[in-house]
């Protein structure tokens, strides 16, 4: 599964809904086997399930970065989720990422949508820094120049998702 294309192949699709609704369903049965190669199928899951974005962009949240614009004065953004933390800040060349803000989680009940979807997938199957890296991309950045909240899939998703 992938995005759609532009090269006229996109029209098998309606005719293939009963194929992918039971290739969804297989890789839906595999994820709960908690495989070796479960973000490889849980980007899968998300393609049949029409969220191409999420399928082309997800990591495994190890170190991952989202560059994003601020909504409100429009500065560049990077957001962290991994290793070195989960975190909104400015990046610049030399000096890396400065003046850092913590990023605030999604409350998981408060999730909706494919967030909600993807973030109870991964806690039924046991990955728990998958679920909570989802928490921390569905949830809210702080701009450091400006100081605004805005939640960071949202940005991500309006900068990012391609024209269907």
């Amino acid at each position: 599964m992938s995005v759609p294309s532009p090269h006229g192949c996109d029209g098998l699709l309606p005719g293939c809904a009963h194929a992918i609704r039971t290739f969804r369903e297989i890789l839906d049965r595999h994820l709960r086997s908690r495989p070796d190669d479960y973000l490889a199928s849980f980007r899968s899951l998300l393609a049949t399930e029409q969220q191409y974005h999420w399928s082309a962009v997800l990591g495994d949240f190890s170190d991952d970065f989202y560059e994003v614009a601020c909504p409100h004065c429009a500065v560049d953004v990077t957001i962290a989720i991994g290793a070195y933390g989960r975190y909104s800040a400015i990046r610049d060349w030399h000096l890396g990422d400065v003046d850092r803000r913590e990023l605030r989680p999604a409350d998981p009940a408060a999730l909706s949508g494919v967030g909600r979807r993807m973030h109870a997938t991964a806690v039924r199957d046991g990955q728990g820094p998958l679920a909570d890296g989802i928490a921390h991309l569905f949830g809210h950045a702080e701009c450091p120049r400006c100081g605004s909240v805005f939640n960071v899939a949202e940005e991500y998703t309006s900068a990012n998702r391609p024209v269907m």
